[in-house]
C-alpha cells in the first residue's frame, strides 16, 4: 500500500510539474507587436528589416515622451540635444547623421510622425502627448522613404481615439524637482466618429546652477497638447 501511495505522489508530482511548465511556456511565449515600417501592417516578426519597435506598454514602462528620451535604449543610435538648445536634436544612426542644425541643411536620419515627414531637427525635441508606437529602422530606407534616410528612419505613431468613453489621469514625481502630469479624455464612439483630447505638462530643474539671470542649467518646462478625431466613414 506504501509503494502504492508513493507511485501516485510521484505521478501528481509529475502532472503538476508539466502543468506549471506549460503555463511558464505561456509566460515567455513572444507577443506578437504589429508595425508600419514598410508602409502596411505587418507582424514585428516577419518583418525583414533592421527594426526596433517600443509598443504603448514599452513606452510607458521606459517613461519615453518624445525622441530624446529613446537615446539608449536603441542599439546603435544616438541622439542628444545641441548644447545651445535643448529642443533640437542630433541623431545618428549606424555612424550617419548631420550635426548641423541649420535649416539649409538636410536630415540624414528621417524623423516621421504618423507618416508626416519633419524636415528639420529643430524642435525635435518637444513631447508628443500620446504615443502608441515608436518605430526604429536603422540603415537606409531611401526605397520606401525616399531621400533624407541614408542612415535610417525613425516613426512616431500617436494613439487613436478609443471606441470606448473613458478619462485616465498620471501623475509622476521625481529627483532634481521632476514633475509630470498627463490627462486623456476619450469621447468614445458616437455615430462614426470617436474623439480624443489628450494634455501633458510636465518640468524638471537643471543639474548645473547658474550663479547670473535665468534658470539653472539643463531645465525644462514642456507643455503638449493633441486632438484627435477618428471618422469610420465605413466598415472597409
Amino acid at each position: 500500500m506504501t509503494k502504492i501511495l508513493g507511485r501516485r505522489s510521484l505521478l501528481a508530482t509529475a502532472i503538476c510539474g508539466l502543468m506549471s511548465a506549460g503555463a511558464v511556456a505561456n509566460d515567455l511565449a513572444l507577443e506578437e507587436v504589429l508595425v508600419t515600417a514598410e508602409k502596411r501592417e505587418s507582424s514585428l516578426q516577419d518583418t525583414p528589416i533592421s527594426l526596433l519597435a517600443f509598443s504603448n506598454e514599452r513606452l510607458d514602462r521606459f517613461g519615453i515622451t518624445d525622441l530624446a528620451d529613446v537615446a539608449g535604449l536603441a542599439p546603435n543610435v544616438t541622439i542628444t540635444p545641441f548644447p545651445n538648445s535643448r529642443s533640437s536634436l542630433v541623431i545618428f544612426m549606424r555612424g550617419v547623421g548631420n550635426n548641423d542644425s541649420q535649416t539649409t541643411q538636410d536630415a540624414a536620419v528621417g524623423i516621421y510622425i504618423d507618416g508626416v515627414y519633419v524636415a528639420r531637427s529643430i524642435g525635435l525635441g518637444s513631447d508628443v502627448a500620446d504615443l502608441e508606437r515608436i518605430e526604429v529602422l536603422r540603415g537606409p530606407q531611401g526605397t520606401l522613404y525616399g531621400r533624407n534616410t541614408t542612415g535610417g528612419a525613425i516613426n512616431l505613431i500617436t494613439a487613436k481615439p478609443a471606441d470606448e468613453f473613458g478619462v485616465s489621469q498620471k501623475v509622476s514625481v521625481g529627483n532634481r524637482d521632476y514633475w509630470q502630469s498627463l490627462t486623456k479624455i476619450e469621447s468614445g464612439k458616437v455615430g462614426q466618429f470617436a474623439g480624443k483630447f489628450t494634455y501633458m505638462e510636465s518640468a524638471h530643474d537643471g543639474w548645473v546652477k547658474n550663479t547670473g539671470s535665468g534658470d539653472n542649467f539643463g531645465a525644462e518646462d514642456k507643455k503638449a497638447g493633441r486632438v484627435a478625431v477618428r471618422w469610420d466613414a465605413s466598415e472597409n
